[in-house]
């Protein structure tokens, strides 16, 4: 249907990059953050709808937050994380706070096996941490890349690298 990069095949698109992914990515590092240490200020755990049809969920969130914007001091996403291949991811948002290299280059440091993180600067993008930075709000956009089977039906969890999910989470708990 709409948004298929198969727009002839009548088959279900499981999305297991894009974005189951990023969601089991979210779950495991609210358990890693549950665990403890607990984190010196709150930490809110949202998982957006409506991201391809145009940021129904981030931006309804941003113009009706259940907590005051003015307390919210960064939104990190992870949006398409499952398949981290030789050791490399994208970071978006980079520069969208002076903080936010040394907070990465901190944390993937402590990583057991540190990833190859590509920085990039830029706060706006095809994802829901866009909603906010557009309300001034640092951003990062944890992202494993594109491939042959983005918006296909061929998105299947067989091809997902858990263990780069875990490092990604991992990764992504350090610097929350």
């Amino acid at each position: 249907g709409e948004g298929s990069l198969a727009p002839d095949e009548r088959a279900i698109h499981n999305g297991a990059d894009d974005n189951a992914s990023g969601t089991a990515a979210l779950l495991e590092i609210a358990r890693m953050l549950a665990s403890g240490p607990r984190p010196d200020r709150s930490v809110l755990f949202i998982a957006f709808t409506g991201e391809e049809r145009g940021l129904w969920g981030s931006a309804r969130f941003v113009a009706e937050p259940t907590v005051p914007l003015e307390r919210v001091v960064a939104m990190l996403n992870l949006d398409m994380v499952g398949r981290v291949t030789d050791d490399a991811i994208t970071v978006f948002g980079v520069g969208t706070a002076v903080e936010w290299a040394d907070v990465l280059d901190r944390a993937n440091g402590q990583l057991a096996r540190p990833l190859r993180i590509a920085k990039a600067p830029d706060g706006f993008g095809p994802s829901d941490h866009s909603s906010f930075y557009g309300e001034g709000i640092p951003v990062l956009h944890f992202f494993s890349n594109t491939h042959e089977d983005y918006h296909r039906p061929t998105d299947d969890w067989q091809k997902v690298n858990v263990e780069g999910i875990e490092r990604v989470a991992e990764l992504t708990a350090r610097v929350a």
